[in-house]
């Protein structure tokens, strides 16, 4: 079984540098807080969970087929990642993608019926895709209360803060191995 995902590669050098100056700070005010390892930062379009390498093999060729062709044969497509935001009451922080977000959910739509249609696999329970990168995430029992408002302020403060660009050019399936270091990410090609 193979613990896998959906995704876009952020891989915009200058961006990814901005994320992480910014991620390293809010970690000055919290010290249990998990930031996303930069090379593992990506806009997750559905995660699938444990599957057979016999179906992540199907996976692979619909995305390939009915996205990465029939969207990205050309050119990348820009967006922008702008303002911090958070759930779940500061537990997951993120970043907004903001473009056309309409051709996104297009995207996430297609993803959905074709891996339903051809494989049976369930679709989403929420419908509006809401673009974003994690970039942290905060366990509830490692909180320092002391120097939490601070925290709070930071991301709230950075609401608007621009990071830069990121170039939209293949979806990829993605396989996560939990370690105790954290995730390790790996492209599926097949």
């Amino acid at each position: 079984m193979i613990r896998s995902f959906i995704a876009f590669d952020l891989e915009n050098k200058t961006t990814i540098k901005k994320i992480d100056i910014f991620s390293e700070r809010i970690k000055e005010f919290q010290q249990g807080v998990k930031l996303v390892k930069p090379e593992n930062i990506h806009l997750t379009m559905k995660f699938l969970g444990e599957i057979k390498e016999s179906v992540a093999s199907k996976i692979y060729k619909i995305i390939d087929k009915e996205i990465n062709e029939e969207f990205f044969s050309d050119k990348p497509i820009i967006y922008n990642l702008k303002g911090v935001g958070n759930f779940k009451n500061f537990s997951i922080i993120w970043i907004k993608i903001e473009g056309n977000n309409e051709l996104l959910q297009q995207i996430k739509n297609i993803i959905e019926e074709e891996l339903y249609k051809q494989l049976k696999i369930k679709k989403d329970e929420r419908q509006q895709f809401n673009p974003h990168i994690t970039i942290a995430r905060l366990n509830r029992k490692k909180i320092n209360y002391r120097t939490f408002n601070d925290f709070k302020e930071e991301i709230k403060q950075n609401k608007n803060k621009d990071f830069g660009e990121f170039y939209i050019k293949k979806i990829k399936l993605k396989k996560s191995v939990l370690t105790p270091k954290g995730p390790i990410y790996t492209d599926l090609v097949y």
